[in-house]
């Protein structure tokens, strides 16, 4: 696919890849597929070994798809799959349920060429919502909202919502680990101790179009939870987790290089 460069322009407009984890989403695919607006260069569908029509039902809606068939389980592990096989100068995350809207992509990206690095969906904020989220839910995602502005410094509106954007070279600094749904609060908390520019932007959660969701609220919140203490260096919490990771990986010799310059163990 060829981008039209304005007359005038020096550069090219950066390239723009959008990820997809799918598991058994057959009858919401390709709803998603048809949203998807003409700013996307490249389509990275991650399927999780579907047992169902996903990547039929995928492939007729979009012969172009590129196809990534996950080794392992979980959305975290499909979004690094899908992340590393991506090519674009941009990468954007978003669910295949239906939940999300295509639509509202342009907007992240606008961010994303206006000087900012990482920009996230936020459905707490002025202009967005939920048409989804149960009280349970919503009084958990306030909970750990409120722990990692606290831990972190930082003053976002949302969370746990997966709607996400950021520039491709900052991949190797989001430091992507966790398997799970976890890895949307792991990509925020990364973000935040690298230095990132991060932006807000409105977003309105749909339900999922059909079928049930594989979210289980206090499993998953726990997991949460976890990464928030885990991925903290200071503070109570922060010295006894990074005190036992060092009793049980020991002394590997290994660096992880951040922004800053500064070498962690």
């Amino acid at each position: 696919m060829v981008r039209t460069v304005p007359s005038g322009s020096s550069a090219a407009a950066p390239t723009v890849s959008l990820v997809i984890p799918t598991k058994n989403e057959a009858a919401n695919v390709g709803w998603v597929l048809e949203q998807i607006p003409n700013c996307v260069d490249e389509v990275v569908l991650v399927d999780g070994r579907s047992s169902d029509a996903t990547l039929v039902t995928a492939l007729s809606y979009r012969a172009d798809l590129r196809v990534v068939v996950q080794q392992g389980s979980g959305k975290g592990d499909a979004l690094r799959a899908g992340f590393l096989a991506a090519s674009g100068d941009i990468v954007v995350m978003i669910d295949a349920d239906g939940s999300m809207a295509p639509q509202e992509i342009p907007h992240f990206l606008h961010f994303l060429s206006n000087g900012y690095d990482f920009v996230k969906g936020s459905r707490f904020m002025g202009g967005g919502g939920s048409l989804d989220i149960t009280r349970t839910r919503r009084l958990g995602n306030r909970a750990l909202l409120h722990l990692v502005n606290v831990l972190y410094r930082a003053q976002l509106t949302d969370l746990c919502y997966g709607f996400c954007a950021f520039h491709r070279r900052y991949l190797p600094f989001l430091n992507l680990t966790t398997p799970g749904f976890e890895i949307e609060t792991q990509m925020t908390i990364s973000a935040l101790r690298a230095g990132l520019r991060i932006a807000e932007v409105p977003s309105l959660e749909m339900p999922r179009r059909c079928g049930r969701s594989n979210l289980r609220t206090f499993r998953d919140g726990t997991r949460v939870l976890r990464t928030v203490l885990r991925e903290h260096q200071t503070g109570l919490s922060g010295r006894a987790v990074q005190s036992v990771r060092h009793l049980v990986h020991g002394s590997s010799g290994a660096v992880v290089a951040r922004p800053s310059g500064e070498l962690l163990p």
